[in-house]
């Protein structure tokens, strides 16, 4: 669930932030048999009228209608993507990764992961706090058409790739890599991708009970895939032979992702969770590091 934010989880991993407003109009005029039909209805039309400007005017707009279909709710979820502008991220894991040229079984429980993203300015920055995997912390940058990357801790020697330990390394990124997909036809062909990945699911999605998230009423929908679902597919499993499942919470008022879990279960992978949480239209600052901590 992201999305550069979506500003996607055109693709729909990079949408646009720019929002549009829907206007409707009746598509054909229709003419009634007489006059005493006529003006019946155009009494009726004004009575309507009037009783929705009252209400407005006493209660507010009227709720969005609820949505039940799980595939309809991720889907607008993607969708509602593309007008965001800031996105703050939180996020930990749970469970132990096997990985035997890491030194074995690595505990991820202490694992928290922080991200903020500013879209109109294509900025953001990444820390990943991993003291049980290593010792390690990543500090990553995106600013000015530039990414920085740090890590520390015994996984930086072995990423090697020209870092330097206690300092980042630069790297360009190219111009159009970092453009938010602003075409409403590239954002309506990768809406349409998406949804044709969901209906060749084996397992569809479900949707569970509302919840709150915080102080938002959220919609739950959780999605189960097993290898043999990937390899259904047609995609490369790798060593995943296990199942994973995906759970997003869609906040109801504009159907954003609020929460977002994942779960994994492999024989050669291990039990891994990851839980990230998201706040929008917040206030995020991202400038790159002094020169003295770039790497020559």
């Amino acid at each position: 669930m992201t999305g550069r934010a979506a500003g996607g989880f055109g693709t729909y991993g990079r949408l646009t932030t720019r929002s549009r407003t829907a206007t409707m109009r009746p598509d054909h005029h229709q003419t009634w048999g007489d006059s005493v039909n006529r003006r019946f209805a155009l009494i009726l039309a004004a009575l309507a009228s009037t009783t929705s400007l009252v209400l407005a005017a006493c209660g507010g707009a009227p709720a969005a209608p609820a949505l039940t279909d799980p595939k309809e709710i991720l889907t607008q979820t993607v969708l509602s993507l593309k007008d965001v502008k800031t996105i703050e991220m939180t996020g930990s894991m749970t469970g132990t990764l096997q990985a035997a040229e890491l030194g074995g079984t690595l505990d991820l429980s202490s694992v928290k992961i922080n991200a903020a993203l500013d879209v109109p300015n294509q900025k953001g920055k990444v820390n990943i706090d991993a003291p049980t995997v290593l010792g390690t912390k990543i500090d990553a940058i995106f600013v000015d058409g530039a990414a920085y990357l740090k890590v520390d801790g015994l996984l930086s020697s072995m990423m090697g790739a020209g870092l330097v330990a206690g300092k980042y390394t630069k790297t360009d990124i190219p111009k159009s890599s970092g453009e938010a997909v602003t075409n409403p036809a590239e954002i309506a062909k990768g809406v349409d991708a998406f949804k044709a990945a969901l209906d060749k699911l084996p397992t569809p999605p479900t949707k569970g009970a509302d919840e709150k998230c915080g102080d938002q009423d959220c919609y739950h929908v959780t999605l189960k895939v097993t290898a043999a679902d990937l390899a259904t597919l047609g995609s490369n499993a790798g060593a995943f032979d296990g199942e994973m499942s995906v759970d997003v919470w869609s906040r109801k008022s504009d159907v954003r992702p609020a929460k977002v879990a994942f779960s994994m279960t492999s024989s050669q992978i291990g039990t891994v969770g990851m839980t990230f949480e998201f706040k929008y239209d917040v206030g995020v600052s991202v400038e790159a590091p002094p020169a003295d901590q770039i790497a020559p």
